[in-house]
């Protein structure tokens, strides 16, 4: 006597009501979301004073030879110490934008950044603008 099975497991599974589920979620977010968060604290704040103290620009220009200019005088490296403590004095806190020519190694122009930095200036390698 061979018994059959009445009940046939089936395998499948609908997934109508999943992506129905997850559509309502995804509403529900989108609307309780804020696209502009408001601030926790409204304070007004008062208006800042305007400065008016400009920091000079010294532009220090180190050749394929190894000479160097600072704002279009040239010195040998034993003298750079020199001119550059003499400019920094005269502007305290100057911006020292530094232009190195491609040809000159990656140390020399280096040691220009660390002596402006003993000097008390701030360093800035300038770069060609890209095309």
């Amino acid at each position: 006597m061979k018994l059959k099975r009445r009940n046939k497991v089936a395998a499948e599974f609908n997934m109508s009501s999943m992506t129905d589920i997850i559509f309502l979620l995804l509403i529900f977010f989108i609307i309780t979301s804020k696209f502009t968060p408001e601030p926790i604290f409204k304070i007004l704040l008062p208006k800042g004073a305007v400065s008016q103290t400009v920091k000079q620009n010294v532009k220090v220009y180190v050749f394929a030879d190894l000479s160097y200019a600072i704002d279009q005088k040239k010195f040998d490296f034993d003298r750079l110490p020199f001119e550059m403590n003499e400019v920094l004095t005269q502007n305290p806190g100057a911006t020292v934008s530094i232009y190195g020519d491609k040809g000159v190694t990656y140390e020399k122009v280096m040691d220009l950044v660390y002596m402006v930095n003993e000097l008390g200036g701030k360093p800035v390698l300038a770069l060609e603008p890209a095309k």
